[in-house]
């Protein structure tokens, strides 16, 4: 489950690609997800992916978009 506002509802249509690799800024944990990102160019270094502020269960249990700064 995740929670999107309507100001990122663009990025409710990315799927969930990485190897858990962000850090949640509510609850600190270090295996959020990352999306795809339909701007990405390529590059040496690997595939750039969209890592959301707050993990999943944080935006659901809060209420809060997962993509908007806290």
């Amino acid at each position: 489950m995740e929670y999107v506002c309507s100001n990122h509802m663009n990025k409710k249509q990315e799927s969930v690609m990485s190897p858990c690799r962000g850090i949640c800024k509510k609850c600190k944990q270090k295996r959020v997800h990352g999306f795809t990102n339909p701007d990405h160019v390529t590059n040496p270094f690997g595939y750039l992916f969209l890592i959301p502020i707050i993990c999943m269960r944080c935006a659901f249990e809060k209420e809060k978009c997962m993509w908007c700064n806290i």
